[in-house]
């Protein structure tokens, strides 16, 4: 686009100084068209250094945007973390009353009762008690179980 522009005014230029015989009106219409051409060029200095100055804008604006939804998208992936973490099963050694099996179950604290592998029997899940207690008291059964026959002291 500059290109055509440069040869156009070259091709003005050689075009006037091949038909202006005159030296005066030669040198009169050289100045005016030096005028003419340094005003086009600071007007377009100008308008490239405004939309110079709109681009880099506009590139700020993009960049505080995508960190913002980068910020937006951590937060979502740590709510979803949170909230899908309640979800994943835990597992537990489970030892078995009847049998004596101990196995190992994912369950969640929803889950009321378990079967044995081995016996098939089905065992109550307690989640009231604390493990740690019952283990320190040496009491074996709480007693909140309906199927084991040892609950009777």
């Amino acid at each position: 686009m500059l290109d055509d522009l440069k040869k156009e005014l070259l091709s003005f230029i050689k075009d006037i100084n091949n038909n202006i015989k005159d030296e005066e009106d030669l040198l009169y219409i050289t100045k005016r068209l030096d005028q003419l051409v340094d005003g086009i060029l600071k007007q377009t200095e100008k308008i490239l250094d405004y939309k110079e100055k709109e681009l880099s804008s506009i590139i700020n604006i993009q960049e505080i945007q995508n960190f913002k939804l980068q910020e937006l998208q951590n937060r979502v992936d740590n709510l979803c973390e949170d909230i899908y973490e309640d979800d994943i099963e835990d597992e537990f050694q489970i030892s078995c009353p009847y049998c004596g099996l101990e196995f190992n179950a994912y369950v969640d604290d929803e889950v009321l009762e378990i079967s044995c592998p081995e016996c098939s029997n089905r065992i109550e899940l307690d989640w009231s008690g604390n493990l740690e207690d019952e283990q320190s008291n040496n009491s074996g059964c709480s007693g909140s179980c309906s199927q084991c026959g040892g609950c009777e002291s």
